[in-house]
């Protein structure tokens, strides 16, 4: 969906943009006096500039200013320019979607998709609704021996149809201004208005949230009836000119018959008579140079330019990535080959005057977003769609699939570096996966290609580091081009290591309590097992009585026991499972457990005392 709605406001950006330069140019042309009906082709092809996603190629020079080449690869990756992109290998699995809400792949690309295919919908039932009525209302006219139709319900001339036109002339015209009229309405027939208009009203409908579109349209509509009225008047003297004109003001609209309709009356009055009083034919060079003005215009429209992509002579070779090739690709054969963690090649927060660097995973155009503590959890590095994504260092895939928000991603386990610390990186919005689960990597292999899934609003890779389960910052520990990685002093070192000290701690707290949480449980479960006891005793009692009552009685007494046994078996296995993770489990982990915990042992408190009110 995002796709869709990009790619349609890239259309209408072009589509604008060629209408402004019509605008500019047609007011040339009209001072020139060039035919109406020559610059109908240049509304036709700025109408076409709105409908058409391609044009005509031309290979711009990428800019010198740095943001001004920056916007220009901006505006080609979201109108989704793939690079070339290496043949996956043949074992890679397709990703398996994981289960998620339906409402969670709602996006705001989603909700514009609708805002717009309302708008469509509402000028579409209004055009349909509005066409209905107009042939309801002249359905009664009769048609005379010229070929048209007239009657009373005719209010004005026009030409109504797509397929079989009509002409429709009011009962009261008649003589010389008829002749003129009905010679107006064939041109257009005989040009194909009937059919052109409708469907530039279309494509008007289409981008109705362009006023550039509606001008467009307005702009085709006016010549047509001005190469229509100049074809009308053409060799008549100045007072059957000023008779026409004279028509053009007794049949003036006030508003339109239908969206799309030729109405004889429609436009601006005082604009078609001045233009008819000042019209003259042009001599035979005039012309030629009108022909050419309105030809070069209509090329210009067709045109889509595209500016050269950064070479190494226009941009730096991002770092750690001059080595790498599709030729490196993971093969399945890596997947049986035990994994052994770099860690020389791991970041060393005891020595950041020679800590290494983990490879730049892309061949990134910019990076539009940094990770930022608590807002973003890691770097956007924008590139193409089709960009190869390449493993930062040697790893084993931890996990490969879809996640609603991630997108395809990729997560890679490196191991441990020099000091004990563990490092982990995350590839998110890929297009495609080339890995899978359990495989190992070395650097450099491949392990997707860049596109936008998930929640994205752009082709681009979303690149994510953690230390020990703790975000950091990539652009640290990154080989990023010069000016856009960060430096790695001891200040920022220690600043890391005190805050993966300070997780280390939190998680630490976090299972010491758990386990203080799994001996009480133990306890209670101590405790409801002799109150289990008590209950069995007191329900082997009850069942050898022979009273109702007596009867009743064994009967709830053993649906308690059911109920606590249940209750039992399952604190027994929380327990069991809070003492055989604690030392494994993360603080977040280790909080979740004990909250769950807390709340079995409240479950089991209160059905305990309800069993002691019973007896």
């Amino acid at each position: 969906m995002r796709e869709f709605v990009i790619q349609l406001g890239l259309l209408s950006l072009w589509g604008g943009a060629a209408a402004l330069g019509a605008l500019a140019v047609g007011a040339l042309l009209r001072r020139l006096h060039t035919p109406s009906r020559w610059l109908c082709w240049l509304w036709l092809a700025v109408g076409l500039r709105f409908a058409l996603p391609w044009g005509i190629p031309l290979a711009l020079p990428r800019p010198q200013n740095e943001p001004l080449a920056q916007a220009a690869d901006t505006v080609r990756i979201l109108a989704g320019t793939p690079a070339a992109a290496p043949a996956l290998p043949a074992a890679a699995p397709a990703p398996v979607p994981a289960a998620a809400p339906w409402y969670a792949g709602l996006t705001v690309w989603h909700l514009l998709a609708a805002v717009w295919a309302a708008g469509v919908l509402v000028l579409a039932v209004r055009a349909v609704w509005a066409y209905r009525r107009l042939c309801r209302q002249v359905a009664l006219a009769c048609k005379t021996p010229d070929g048209c139709y007239s009657g009373a319900c005719v209010p004005a001339p026009f030409t109504l149809g797509i397929v079989r036109p009509r002409i429709y002339l009011p009962a009261g015209l008649a003589g010389p201004m008829r002749a003129a009229v009905l010679l107006h309405e064939r041109t257009h027939l005989r040009r194909g208005d009937p059919l052109i208009k409708p469907l530039f009203y279309a494509v008007a409908c289409l981008h109705w949230f362009n006023p550039l579109a509606w001008l467009a349209f307005r702009q085709l509509e006016r010549e047509m009836e001005a190469a229509c009225d100049e074809a009308a008047v053409h060799g008549c003297d100045a007072a059957a000119r000023n008779a026409y004109c004279e028509t053009i003001l007794r049949y003036a609209l006030q508003g339109r018959l239908a969206p799309g309709s030729l109405a004889f009356g429609q436009g601006s009055a005082k604009t078609r008579i001045v233009h008819l009083l000042r019209y003259r034919r042009l001599g035979g060079l005039a012309l030629a140079l009108c022909a050419l003005g309105v030809g070069v215009s209509v090329t210009a429209c067709m045109v889509q330019p595209t500016v050269a992509e950064a070479t190494p002579e226009t941009a730096e070779t991002t770092p750690a990535l001059t080595e790498l090739t599709p030729e490196s690709a993971a093969t399945p054969e890596t997947a049986a080959v035990a994994f052994t963690p770099n860690t020389a090649g791991l970041p060393n927060l005891d020595d950041p005057a020679a800590s290494p660097r983990f490879a730049c995973p892309v061949d990134y155009t910019y990076i539009s977003r940094y990770a930022t503590d608590g807002s973003h959890r890691g770097d956007d590095l924008t590139a193409p769609k089709g960009t190869p994504v390449y493993a930062a260092q040697d790893g084993v895939v931890a996990e490969a699939t879809f996640h609603y928000s991630y997108g395809n991603f990729v997560q890679l386990d490196h191991g441990q570096d020099a000091g004990g610390h563990s490092w982990t990186t995350l590839y998110g919005h890929m297009d495609d996966l080339a890995v899978q689960p359990g495989q190992v990597v070395k650097t450099g292999d491949l392990l997707g290609h860049v596109g936008s899934t998930g929640n994205s609003v752009g082709n681009h890779l979303h690149f994510e580091m953690l230390a020990d389960g703790v975000l950091v910052q990539p652009r640290y520990f990154t080989a990023y081009r010069d000016g856009e990685r960060a430096e790695l002093t001891a200040e920022a070192a220690a600043e890391v290591k005190a805050r993966l000290a300070e997780a280390e701690a939190q998680a630490q707290q976090a299972q010491e309590a758990l386990r203080l949480a799994a001996v009480q449980a133990r306890e209670e479960l101590a405790r409801a097992q002799a109150q289990l006891a008590q209950l069995q005793e007191a329900q082997a009692q009850a069942a050898l009585g022979s009273s109702a009552q007596d009867r009743d009685l064994a009967a709830q007494l053993r649906q308690q026991i059911d109920e606590l046994q249940e209750q039992c078996a399952g604190l027994e296995g929380q327990a069991f499972d809070a003492e055989l993770n604690a030392q494994n489990k993360t603080a977040a982990e280790a909080q979740a457990a004990r909250t769950q915990l807390e709340e079995a042992q409240r479950a089991l408190d209160a059905l305990l005392d309800e069993t002691q009110a019973t007896e």
